[in-house]
């Protein structure tokens, strides 16, 4: 069963608007899962970052795709991409300055696809970003408004990086967010379970696939 508001400070907001998961208003969001991120050829693991942790969370976020898919619920993927001449990176470049040398998510390459285990279907949505929000510069919350999505649920990679960015743009923006443990993963679990605390603590409701599937299923 899903808490509908669990963090730090339970059982001070007794008069909140409802957090509890409303199948008919909900959207799944699966975060750069692509083969930068993931494959062992990928651009991040030619940088030295060690992304066998990613590869946890294809499943998990299968197996919910599949149940959103089967309630008519909108899947929604984010795709994280650059120019391959570093104009749309910013600070993200001088931050990481290896991503442009090892073509870090590069528009239109294989480093940039979707890892094969987890591709879009036809009638799935993709939405590039080229920071670690997926809110930000992009049509993600005018396609959410559009869809009448009010609840999402955030998967993906890193839990630290742009899951927690669009987590937290997603609350400042009035959707009520849903992170299932296993379907999200950083590349320390240290960084990891840092992120998950944030969640818990002031901007999502973390809880676990079998409850999202059960609520689905109600």
């Amino acid at each position: 069963m899903i808490v509908p508001y669990q963090n730090l400070n339970k059982g001070r907001y007794s008069n909140m608007t409802d957090l509890s998961f409303i199948k008919e208003k909900s959207a799944l969001v699966i975060v750069d899962m692509q083969n930068a991120f993931i494959h062992p050829e990928g651009s991040l693991s030619k940088m030295g970052i060690d992304t066998t942790r990613s590869s946890i969370v294809i499943e998990p976020i299968k197996k919910l795709k599949a149940e959103f898919k089967k309630h008519n619920r909108p899947v929604i993927y984010i795709q994280h991409t650059h120019r391959p001449d570093g104009l749309d990176a910013g600070l993200v470049a001088k931050v990481f300055p290896p991503i442009m040398k090892f073509g870090h998510c590069f528009d239109g390459t294989w480093d940039a696809d979707f890892t094969e285990e987890l591709t879009p279907d036809n009638d799935d949505i993709i939405v590039k970003k080229h920071r670690y929000s997926a809110f930000y510069n992009t049509q993600l919350e005018d396609i959410l408004r559009e869809l009448g999505v009010e609840i999402l649920v955030v998967t993906g990679l890193a839990t630290n990086v742009c899951v927690e960015s669009t987590v937290r743009d997603a609350f400042y923006r009035d959707f009520n967010v849903f992170v299932p443990r296993e379907a999200t993963a950083s590349f320390t679990e240290e960084s990891e379970l840092g992120a998950i605390g944030n969640f818990q603590f002031a901007f999502a409701r973390v809880n676990t696939v079998e409850d999202l599937i059960n609520e689905l299923n109600k």
